[in-house]
């Protein structure tokens, strides 16, 4: 009877990794399915030698707009479930903020083209640089812009600033419109989302993980409704 028990348990334990180990590779799979489709339709709405009437540009708006709902979704999926399973494994090295945030804006800035907003990236501490984990903290600025797109009026101004204050690199992203009061404390809570509010979906995954991120490497993430009706995000890690 021990053996039995014994045995099924190993059993159990096996099939619950082999369990894992489908998810992860069947989540990592459909990412570069959605990340092939959102670099051909990027192709293809650029393509200046090919005229597109109306209709035809609404659909493959459509289409851009879906594919980068289901990459988010995908993403921080996949983070949350690494992290609920495997916790999360950062690996600090020596990285230039220029270079991880020049990374982010190249690989989503479809988003704003698509709705004709403008980016304004400012340096303020020259090319500053600081131990953490180039990957993850990508991760955390890649959910902080998305929102800042999805949540803002086309042709509005994104601003990002970098600043050095006290040993910490402070990364703000500041965007027009505002927060519901109710929501400021627990905007980086699980499934949180102000989609519904907006019209627009959300898994409410990318702040509570990039929380989890920025906590990791010692440092603080806060949202805030600004005086000039806009909201900010503000990353602090240490230098």
């Amino acid at each position: 009877m021990t053996t039995t028990s014994k045995n099924t348990y190993t059993v159990t334990e096996l099939t619950l990794s082999q369990k894992e180990n489908i998810i992860e590779n069947l989540i990592h799979d459909l990412k570069s399915s959605i990340f092939s489709q959102i670099n051909g339709l990027n192709l293809i709405m650029r393509d200046k030698n090919c005229t597109y009437n109306k209709m035809q540009l609404d659909i493959l708006g459509n289409l851009m707009t879906s594919n980068i709902y289901m990459r988010d979704t995908i993403s921080n999926v996949l983070s949350n479930f690494k992290m609920d399973n495997k916790g999360l494994n950062i690996e600090k090295s020596n990285c230039s903020i220029k270079e991880t945030l020049d990374f982010v804006i190249r690989s989503i800035g479809y988003m704003f083209e698509e709705k004709s907003q403008k980016l304004d990236v400012q340096y303020r501490c020259g090319n500053l640089r600081a131990n953490y984990d180039d990957i993850e903290m990508r991760r955390v600025f890649v959910n902080l812009l998305s929102n800042a797109s999805k949540y803002s009026k086309a042709q509005s101004i994104i601003k990002v600033e970098i600043i050095k204050e006290d040993g910490f690199l402070v990364c703000k992203v500041i965007n027009e419109g505002k927060i519901e009061d109710k929501n400021i404390e627990d905007i980086f809570d699980m499934y949180l989302t102000q989609s519904k509010k907006f019209q627009i979906r959300g898994s409410g995954l990318g702040l509570y993980i990039s929380k989890k991120i920025v906590e990791a490497h010692g440092g603080t993430i806060k949202a805030q409704n600004t005086k000039n009706n806009e909201v900010e995000f503000s990353v602090k890690i240490p230098c």
